[in-house]
């Protein structure tokens, strides 16, 4: 029986990943930090799965975990904004914990196989491109974040290991409310390409028999049915929840957060993509059970809530915004949500 180590295992791919693994026979260790979500998913699984709580910049930790894996597949990573306001825990999180990882896994008598997830905003701005990114072309990363990725994926190409590195196009939780809080930063003409979590998960464990791909980097993401533009797909979320469309003012004019990627090769070597963006927005909304309904006869009015935390709109508007940015804003649309659950 083949031991995997999944690192952020109770994360929204983490998770997925963890599922199929279990469901194919892997036997599976799982490390995330000790929170009520964490626990959860550890009690789902119970004893099929091993999970150990605690942070991954624990060198301790990591080399315990790590010991006698036959895959190491490392999801864990601090994202935007968290990576912008706390640096210094972005880095140690995502560069000093896999630098960590690595060490760890060239200790071993037999090295695991490791499996890195990167990030589709490592090629920066967007707005000049026409075609789908693809793996081989240079890399301009414009944040913190992609700048982070980017010297994780020189470590994995310098050590020993056999690496597998997937750059990640955009995989949002199904989850209704599960909106990210700079949403309203984003250039509405962003290039999106949505991927279901359950699909990332299954091209991931589909690569671990797959020994072509070692020392490669590819892209995972939805296919060219699944590609938006950033305005379009956030409104098609807010209407899964029940709120009209926002106007092109409330967006902002970052255009790195992610891209159109080409998975044709992937797709074509790990045959994972399912799920469209339609199937995923039906899956959000059934999550609201019947307070979907009353949220489609309240959104409407909640909608100048909303914008009025748009600093953009404001702008446009020549208002002063409530907040500099979306917190409040997400936090509106999320006690909105709970409260038409509770309501029903």
């Amino acid at each position: 029986m083949k031991r995997a180590l999944v690192t952020g295992a109770c994360g929204n791919i983490g998770a997925n990943v963890v599922d199929v693994l279990v469901q194919r026979g892997y036997s599976v260790r799982g490390v995330d930090l000790d929170t009520s979500v964490g626990r959860a998913h550890g009690a789902r699984w119970g004893d099929r799965v091993e999970m150990r709580f605690g942070s991954i910049c624990n060198d301790g930790l990591v080399r315990d975990v790590v010991s006698g894996m036959d895959h190491v597949i490392h999801l864990a990573a601090m994202v935007p904004p968290a990576t912008d306001v706390d640096q210094a825990a972005g880095y140690a999180v995502n560069v000093v914990a896999t630098r960590s990882i690595i060490a760890a896994c060239e200790a071993q008598t037999k090295p695991p196989r490791l499996t890195f997830t990167s990030t589709a905003a490592i090629w920066g701005r967007n707005d000049e491109v026409d075609r789908p990114r693809r793996a081989s072309e240079e890399i301009s990363p414009s944040d913190n974040y992609s700048r982070q990725k980017a010297e994780c994926e020189a470590m994995l190409r310098a050590s020993s290991l056999d690496t597998v590195i997937f750059r990640i196009a955009m995989t949002p939780p199904v989850s209704p409310g599960a909106l990210s809080p700079f949403v309203f930063d984003m250039h509405p003409d962003m290039r999106v390409e949505f991927t279901h979590p359950k699909d990332q998960a299954l091209g991931i464990v589909n690569s671990l028999v797959v020994d072509e791909i070692i020392g490669r980097t590819l892209c995972l993401g939805g296919g060219e049915r699944n590609r938006y533009r950033y305005r379009e797909f956030m409104n098609m979320a807010f209407g899964a929840m029940g709120f009209p469309p926002l106007p092109r003012s409330a967006f902002g004019d970052a255009m790195f957060l992610t891209d159109w990627v080409d998975s044709e090769e992937s797709q074509a070597i790990l045959d994972y993509q399912r799920r469209d963006a339609s199937t995923y927005f039906e899956e959000v909304s059934a999550g609201l059970g019947a307070a979907r309904h009353l949220m489609k006869r309240i959104g409407p009015a909640l909608t100048p809530v909303i914008l009025a935390h748009s600093r953009h709109h404001a702008l446009v508007e020549g208002k002063k915004p409530r907040l500099p940015d979306a917190y409040r804003a997400i936090t509106t649309v999320r006690r909105a949500l709970k409260a038409a659950k509770s309501y029903l």
